[in-house]
């Protein structure tokens, strides 16, 4: 029987995705292979270079083992999971977001918008606590008014459907463009809002510790 094992899948982004593996090559260090994965979820392939501990790399599709467990490390996959959540956004916002990722990336409009919007609606309540009652589209233009965000980060907001009663409760499904632009926008916030003050605050103190 193959070996299955959990991975990161870099395409439809689930988290600790079965993997079957479906073909595999020795290189001439026997310690070493490279197999072609396929994740159980979106079907979709890998290539990862193995490495053997303790004794020759064994064949992974004629046999069944724990992998890779104590005696098999992953070297390195192609392509490779990196996450596309900005630098110093909150666990919870982050969350949001890449779980709009993945429906984005699994084509699920309507799903990947409604969570770029959450994504928003929370970040905009972490960031303006005080008018959190008030639609995300007035929230946006109080950071604007404050000096929180851009100008333009304002105007933006007004030319894409983020507002959410009238996005969820709309009777056309979104579309392919719909969901873009609310990834593009949240993105945008993510960074401008938290990633940027970030990388000023941590700057300063290493200019304080010099």
């Amino acid at each position: 029987m193959k070996t299955q094992f959990c991975y990161n899948c870099p395409h439809c982004r689930t988290k600790g995705a079965g993997f079957s593996i479906r073909f595999q090559w020795q290189e001439r260090d026997t310690r070493n292979a490279q197999f072609l994965a396929v994740c159980g979820v979106c079907n979709r392939g890998i290539t990862v270079h193995s490495q053997a501990l303790n004794s020759q790399h064994i064949d992974l599709i004629a046999n069944r083992v724990e992998y890779p467990g104590n005696n098999y490390i992953i070297s390195a996959v192609w392509p490779s999971f990196k996450s596309d959540i900005p630098d110093g956004v909150p666990e919870n916002i982050g969350g949001f977001y890449d779980q709009g990722l993945r429906n984005l990336y699994e084509k699920r409009w309507d799903a990947a918008g409604a969570m770029f919007r959450k994504t928003l609606d929370i970040a905009t309540k972490i960031l303006d606590p005080q008018n959190s009652k008030d639609t995300l589209f007035a929230r946006i233009n109080k950071l604007v008014e404050s000096g929180t965000l851009t100008q333009s980060m304002g105007d933006w907001s007004h030319e894409i459907r983020i507002d959410g009663n009238d996005a969820v409760h709309d009777e056309e499904p979104e579309t392919l463009d719909d969901a873009t632009s609310a990834q593009k926008f949240t993105e945008a916030f993510l960074i401008y809002a938290f990633s940027l003050p970030k990388m000023v605050e941590i700057n300063r103190q290493k200019r304080s510790t010099e």
